[in-house]
């Protein structure tokens, strides 16, 4: 298993537009150049290209195309690769509106539909028909197109109008389950095939056919399946090993849009940028127009606060948990302690018996990273070796192995607390969480004569502390709107077994891999079974439908706690964790329209043009009524409160039954008093809209920080909650400043939190 890369990378390169002959390749980059569209009927290609005749075109120099991509419905442009001064010109011509640098974005399982509630023959699989006939389009690495995970039994041919292509050669063709499988990254004329294992896994995840025996190294074994197994899936190649350029993006996105997907999954992402310059929301913002839900990852930046990626109101954000399987290597101390750690790879061979064992702390420094050479000198010779754990490194093992010992112990930082990973060491080891490493690190040190050994136990099931938050799942607040709370779930994203394209061992090929990249696919599954239960339902529909009806408390009944397992905030878990069986009867359902959000996007501060970007059309904001952030319909809240009263107004309609009856339920949220009005919502059929006010007003003196609460809608059926998050302000007499201050202000503290932590998954 071998990293992909890690992010923050923003580098350019595009296409070939030479004014003078003489310009070296290494001084072109690639573009998205955004142009305005005249009224009339025009024929695209004719009009980008018509940009590109101030350019001299030399048939001699037999140069492939100028123009990579052309997009139709996510953006009125086209990719190209440019110099600076060829940019420089065109900026002279009529239409022009803007030219970016391409920007590289970066990518951000047997058990988990049981762990979920999925069950075969019964429940939401069953009432939804397991998500035949949805296709679920996905933005990855590419697919390994003969796993078994993809195989068609049983599977309908696609639905009419699916319009897309299969750009495998030769003998290796799509077929009822994969339909589809183009390249979109600029001068690759290779097949999509998955080289890195990322985009197998998370299609997989998604939509994968059910597979018997399904193990890695023998171990979880069971039936593999994805959240939605009948579905169709779709896989838009738009990343490799160095990164995923934002112009395959948008062109991915353009394409699933003609080609009739239902759902895009989309496991990638930058740190926060504004809407207007951020590709995701570009082309996410097309999708929602067109009835297509667009589902992104939060990104692999936590535990720091204020770290998310993907936090458009229009998309689906999703943040990781852990599930109730874990692959137990248990530490065990001579002084009769022991604590159970996980391992990936489970030795039925290693000796029950104790090794002296060590903890290198190397030059008096306080972390042994037990990085490659740092043993040299070191005595752990026929040792078991205590080393500090960084979840992207993988040289322990080999470190451990070349010095002499005979195994390994990983303990994890106090950022990763009790978030364990499953790895695959070259020796035996296990993994231990933050509490119990400084447990064995403490009986190292008062103990000249410390002994251990490891007991592997393998798989166990129904642990009741899961789901809990993985640590490196983003956490919020929103930078970019403070008043959208994200994210707006989390699914299971810790120690995901999914399909993977190449064997690890006795030809099994699944691979156990953590990230929110492995979240983001298990609610596109999901969010395509409720597509096939309500085929109505708009993508903010289904969205305030997962919302609404997620958990907020872990299997033996006490809160969601995060890596530290403290009680977790609204920053990291967002509404809750998925429960697909409740969100496919949520009794209330909050919608948004297309001109909710452009009334929105007006009340950011946005100008015109830039919301023109957004939406792909002309907006004039002068002529628009605009809303704040807290105004929109959303199935949360997110407050910023100062002195003066704020009220804001929801409109919820009922999809439960015909005559239903709600009552509201709002606990006290601490140093803010809230009314709602009315306490009561009575429906006689099903479809039908009522609107309820709710107002928030300060009651203490607590200023400077966050609190939190809920407001819920309950009948005889269904509990209908949407998190509240107020950030309460000292007194400023003006409650429209804090949004744009506290979006610039944290800006640049934010970018250099995503270099220190913005990670992909393995």
């Amino acid at each position: 298993m071998h990293p992909l890369l890690a992010s923050i990378f923003i580098f350019t390169s595009t296409l070939w537009l030479s004014f003078h002959p003489t310009n070296a390749e290494n001084d072109l980059q690639t573009y998205i150049i955004h142009v305005s569209l005249p009224e009339d009927n025009i024929n695209l290609e004719s009009y980008y290209r018509s940009f590109l005749l101030r350019v001299a075109l030399h048939s001699e120099d037999d140069q492939p195309s100028r123009i990579i991509h052309s997009y139709r419905h996510v953006a009125s442009g086209f990719s190209a690769r440019l110099s600076s001064d060829e940019v420089k010109e065109m900026e002279k011509k009529n239409g022009f509106i803007s030219a970016t640098p391409q920007k590289m974005l970066a990518l951000h399982t047997t058990h988990t539909p049981d762990f979920l509630g999925l069950q075969q023959h019964f429940g939401v699989w069953e009432e939804s028909n397991y998500g035949r006939g949805v296709i679920i389009g996905v933005l990855d690495t590419g697919i390994t197109p003969s796993h078994p995970s993809f195989h068609d039994n049983n599977m309908p041919p696609p639905p009419a109008k699916w319009k897309g292509k299969c750009e495998f050669s030769g003998t290796v063709t799509c077929n009822n389950k994969l339909i589809g499988a183009r390249n979109f990254l600029g001068g690759s004329t290779d097949p999509p095939f998955d080289q890195e294992g990322h985009g197998t896994h998370t299609s997989s995840t998604a939509a994968g056919h059910f597979v018997d025996q399904a193990n890695v190294f023998g171990n979880a074994n069971g039936t593999s399946a994805g959240m939605a197994p009948l579905a169709h899936i779709a896989m838009y190649k738009v990343c490799a090993l160095f990164g995923c350029p934002n112009d395959a993006i948008l062109a991915a996105m353009d394409a699933a849009i003609d080609d009739g997907v239902d759902v895009i999954s989309a496991s990638l992402g930058l740190p926060s940028l504004p809407f207007y310059d951020d590709s995701i929301a570009i082309g996410s913002f097309a999708a929602m127009r067109k009835g297509v839900i667009v589902i992104n990852s939060v990104g692999n930046s936590g535990p720091g606060s204020a770290t998310l990626s993907n936090v458009a109101p229009w998309t689906l954000s999703v943040g990781a948990s852990t599930h109730d399987r874990k692959l137990i290597a248990t530490a065990v101390l001579g002084n009769g302690e022991s604590y159970d750690g996980q391992s990936l790879l489970q030795p039925k061979d290693f000796p029950h018996n104790l090794f002296p064992i060590v903890y290198p702390i190397i030059h008096r420094q306080e972390n042994a990273k037990c990085k490659p050479g740092s043993l040299e000198g070191i005595d752990v010779k026929g040792k078991i070796v205590v080393c500090d754990y960084e979840w992207t490194e993988t040289y322990q093992g080999q470190t451990v192995k070349d010095a002499g010992g005979v195994a390994l112990i990983l303990v994890n930082s106090k950022i990763l607390g009790e978030t364990i990973f499953e790895v695959a060491h070259v020796i035996p080891a296990t993994n231990l969480g933050y509490s119990d490493g400084e447990k064995i690190k403490a009986y190292i040190n008062s103990s000249p004569m410390a002994m251990a050994g490891i007991d592997f136990k393998g798989t166990k099931m129904e642990f009741d502390d899961a789901p809990f938050v993985a640590s490196f799942s983003s956490r919020g607040p929103n930078i970019q709107s403070p008043g959208i709370l994200k994210p707006d779930i989390i699914g299971p994203g810790l120690n995901i077994l999914a399909a993977w394209p190449f064997s690890l061992e006795n030809n099994s090929t699944f691979n156990i891999i953590s990230g929110t990249s492995m979240s983001c696919p298990h609610l596109s599954g999901i969010a395509a079974l409720l597509k096939i239960a309500h085929p109505d339902w708009s993508p903010a529909a289904i969205k305030s439908a997962i919302m609404t009806t997620a958990d907020q408390t872990n299997s033996e009944g006490q809160p969601i706690y995060d890596e530290r397992k403290l009680p977790a905030d609204v920053f990291a878990i967002g509404a809750g964790h998925v429960n697909p069986s409740k969100a496919s009867n949520p009794g209330l359902i909050y919608d948004i329209y297309p001109i909710n959000y452009t009334q929105y996007l007006c009340g950011l501060g946005y100008t015109n043009m830039q919301i023109g970007l957004i939406v792909h059309q002309y907006v004039n904001c002068s002529l628009t009524s605009s809303i704040s952030e807290a105004e929109l319909n959303y199935p949360s809240f997110s407050i910023i409160l100062g002195a003066e009263i704020q009220n804001y107004t929801r409109i919820v309609m009922n999809v439960g039954d015909g005559n239903s009856t709600y009552f509201v339920s709002i606990p006290q949220i601490p140093g803010v008093h809230t009314l709602v009005e009315p306490i009561k919502l009575v429906f006689t059929e099903v479809n039908q809209q009522a609107k309820y006010m709710i107002s928030f007003t300060r009651t203490g003196e607590i200023s400077g920080h966050f609190v939190e609460g809920s407001i819920s809608w309950i009948s005889d059926k269904h509990v209908v909650r949407s998190p509240i998050s107020i950030k309460l302000l000292f007194s400023t007499g003006n409650n429209n400043f804090p949004t744009r201050v506290i979006r610039n202000s944290l800006w640049l503290c934010t970018f250099l939190a995503h270099c220190l932590f913005y990670f992909i998954v393995f």
